[in-house]
């Protein structure tokens, strides 16, 4: 029974010298790696952290980030990221509901706690990380000073090996815990499924605090070379990291997409070693996914994952498939792709029936990669989980009579607009094809007749416009009458969270909080 610490020693031994991360100018072997985190896991042990112990840890998307998940992999610790992007609360919610023994804390993130450092700190021993942190302890000195090799407790596939936290969109973060035997799962299968190999180079753009740190350790079963963002994603430096690493994969989230499209048509970037480039974690128009093909030679890839199935993939669209889409099938283009060989996907009714081909339902998954359950929420997790282990996704959907599934949207963003169901992507793909449109968001708005109705929040291309009736009036032959926006808001850029999604639930309580922008608010 191999589990992801044995990938660690087994990468050290068959890739030793070659290089398994570059941050920056640093470039980590997988020999390295595993002394490091040896020598860190002995130290862990040293300040008392036993297996099932949290270990948590506060830092930008650096190598450091993947030495402390082997570390705390050796020695069955549970690794807890911290998003730095989380406000200060969120963050002291964080701990106090994980209760790590120890948590390290970059240099860099040090200001963010401001007040909240001692209320995060009590009862926990802190390692500082890079610069003139200040703090007792310190992860370079740790990582590098020779010490007795850790003891490697016994570990089952059951045994947690971290719990990811939620990015706190809907409320304060919730953590799903994680498996051995999830991601261990994940990390072969997605990487059998993407074709990931030895020679591949890959650009990540990282976020390593949540489920990004899984996609960071894909290497440990291929041998590949990752490269991090060099502290976080920027669409400039992830131009040049391509070409002076001559990467020949990447995955993308939608919004990073446009980014990278819209900087390398104005600028003289070398992309031409990407082989493929996979995109995915919210819907992506098609019309982005038809001018990335024209753009770019690369093959391409949607790949469609969760939080709660250990941030692994569900279902991929496959090079052939676009192909097809662009060949005169473009509902394909609308697709998230067919099942993993390694989950099973149903589309289910409200009464958790299974529902046939066409049928819009919730999509239900099971499979080895799927969370063991929310940390310290028994009632949120039996309301995730059947006792005969689906996980009721909370996105809805169907499937067509070829095994195709497509998404309509977040269960929790349908719109009910006077008894008619709207999916808000139908909407955004329609408003994604006009010329002016650079991204653009649909949300549900209180209305005093309807009970909610269809608004759009819309950023433009630069030197393009368009007025908010001429928007609509766009619509109006492409959906169904009660789908045509009543209201559109331009913008000069759409708000983003901490994984550059759009922050769809921060736009809508907007609306819900102050409707005073509604042209029927004085009807309320």
């Amino acid at each position: 029974m191999l589990l992801p610490r044995d990938f660690i020693r087994s990468t050290a031994v068959g890739f030793g010298d070659k290089t398994a991360f570059v941050d920056g100018g640093l470039r980590r072997s997988f020999v390295e790696l595993d002394q490091r985190s040896d020598r860190l896991a002995s130290a862990l042990q040293a300040m008392g952290v036993g297996k099932g112990d949290v270990v948590a840890i506060l830092a930008h998307d650096i190598v450091e980030v993947i030495e402390h998940f082997y570390a705390c992999a050796k020695i069955g610790a549970v690794r807890v990221g911290i998003n730095w992007r989380y406000a200060a609360r969120e963050m002291v919610h964080l701990v106090n509901d994980c209760q790590p023994k120890v948590v390290i804390i970059q240099d860099s993130c040090l200001p963010i706690l401001g007040d909240h450092l001692d209320e995060f700190a009590a009862g926990r021993q802190l390692i500082g990380l890079r610069g003139d942190h200040g703090l007792p302890l310190d992860f370079e000195t740790l990582a590098t000073t020779e010490i007795a090799p850790p003891v490697l407790p016994p570990i089952a596939e059951d045994d947690d090996i971290a719990i990811s936290y939620t990015s706190g969109t809907t409320g304060l973060p919730k953590g799903a815990i994680w498996s051995q035997r999830g991601v261990r799962e994940c990390q072969i299968h997605t990487n059998l499924q993407i074709g990931l190999t030895p020679e591949d180079i890959f650009v990540s753009p990282g976020s390593t605090a949540g489920v990004g740190i899984v996609l960071n350790t894909f290497n440990l079963v291929n041998g590949m070379t990752i490269v991090l963002p060099g502290g976080d994603f920027d669409v400039e430096r992830f131009l040049g990291q391509v070409k002076q690493e001559k990467a020949t994969f990447t995955l993308l989230m939608p919004t990073l997409m446009r980014r990278v499209l819209d900087l390398y048509k104005g600028g003289n970037y070398d992309l031409s070693t990407l082989r493929l480039v996979a995109y995915g974690s919210e819907p992506t128009r098609p019309a982005v996914i038809r001018e990335w093909a024209e753009v770019f030679p690369s093959e391409i890839m949607q790949i469609y994952g969760l939080t709660e199935a250990t941030g692994g993939w569900l279902s991929f669209l496959r090079h052939e498939d676009h192909l097809r889409g662009f060949a005169g099938e473009p509902e394909l283009l609308t697709s998230c792709g067919k099942p993993g060989l390694h989950v099973e996907l149903s589309i289910r009714d409200d009464q958790g029936n299974p529902l046939p081909p066409g049928e819009v339902g919730e999509l239900w998954a099971r499979g080895d990669v799927i969370l063991k359950g929310y940390l310290n929420l028994p009632e949120e997790t039996a309301n995730t989980l059947t006792e005969d282990g689906w996980l009721r996704c909370n996105d809805l959907g169907k499937y067509d009579e070829e095994g195709f599934f497509y998404l309509t949207d977040r269960k929790s963003f349908m719109i009910i607009s006077g008894a008619f169901n709207v999916f808000p992507v139908v909407v955004e793909n329609v408003l994604a094809e006009h010329p002016a449109v650079h991204e653009c968001a649909v949300v549900g708005a209180p209305h005093p007749e309807w009970g909610e109705a269809v608004i759009a929040i819309v950023s433009q291309k630069p030197g393009q416009s368009a007025t908010p009736e001429e928007l609509i009036e766009y619509c109006r032959d492409k959906v169904a009458k009660w789908e045509v926006p009543k209201f559109i808001k331009i913008v000069d850029e759409l708000p983003k969270g901490g994984t550059h999604k759009i922050a769809k639930h921060a736009l809508r309580e907007g609306f819900r909080n102050d409707p005073s922008e509604l042209p029927w608010a004085d009807q309320a």
